[in-house]
């Protein structure tokens, strides 16, 4: 259960990054890689992410926003949250992670727009103490802000599952249908529970490149603005406002 003393954390990203970098993973499903656990590698500083003030040909929502262009053929890349969205994390659990994104072209070469991911991270992402969720992407690109959120729960309806199940689709369209377990014979499958991972959140990563070019160096680009991790508003306070309505609406009559 979420705790009412968990504040509400949030990049708005009004006049900077804010602490946020790009990073990107690179499948590898050599028998090496494999074996040695590291069919997910990671790279720092990936693709062009930039503050933008807003108002400009990228508009904002409204105010500043991270905008981040791809100028790689790979890896996929994400965005990755700063210390404030770290650490011990579980009393956060009922809560709410969401973000607003828009893609603001889907650059050359277009294949379609694939999913969101958002990830949490306990220690070494190869070793797979992390759990996750992929939400639909965008129909087409230049539709306007839309807010992405997932339940920070242990599975259930827009909750988050262990990363050894998430379709590697996610993160590349030629690993479509198969998953970090699935792609490793079971080598690869996460011990660490719900509740181990999000007590100790070493990284959080939402993606940011959502397009497949072909394999191509492209200029897809997109934002993302408004980052929140929050509790749920404790079910005591909804009802006592509920009974205090009441209350006023009996003495009127």
């Amino acid at each position: 259960m979420a705790w009412a003393g968990a504040p509400t954390v949030t990049s708005t990203f009004d006049t900077d990054l804010e602490g946020w970098e790009a990073v990107g993973f690179n499948i590898d499903d050599s028998l090496g890689a494999i074996l040695s656990g590291t069919v997910l590698s990671q790279q720092v500083n990936v693709g062009d992410m930039v503050h933008d003030a807003g108002g400009g040909a990228f508009d904002g929502n409204p105010g500043g926003f991270a905008r981040f262009t791809d100028v790689v053929t790979d890896p996929a890349s994400f965005a990755s949250a700063p210390g404030d969205f770290l650490g011990d994390l579980s009393g956060y659990t009922g809560g709410t992670f969401s973000f607003d994104h828009r893609l603001f072209t889907e650059g050359t070469n277009d294949d379609g727009i694939g999913p969101y991911a958002i990830i949490f991270i306990s220690g070494d992402p190869n070793d797979l103490a992390a759990y996750g969720a992929v939400l639909p992407g965008p129909a087409a690109a230049d539709t306007g802000w839309v807010t992405v959120s997932v339940n920070l729960t242990d599975g259930g309806p827009g909750g988050l599952i262990p990363v050894s199940q998430i379709d590697l689709g996610a993160f590349d369209p030629d690993y479509a249908g198969d998953t970090a377990e699935s792609l490793s014979g079971g080598l690869l499958s996460t011990s660490a529970s719900f509740n181990d991972v999000m007590s100790n959140v070493t990284q959080v990563l939402v993606s940011f490149e959502l397009v497949d070019n072909n394999g191509t160096q492209v200029s897809e680009a997109g934002g993302i603005d408004n980052v929140t991790l929050q509790v749920p508003e404790p079910t005591s306070v909804v009802l006592l406002g509920l009974a205090g309505a009441l209350l006023i609406r009996r003495r009127r009559g």
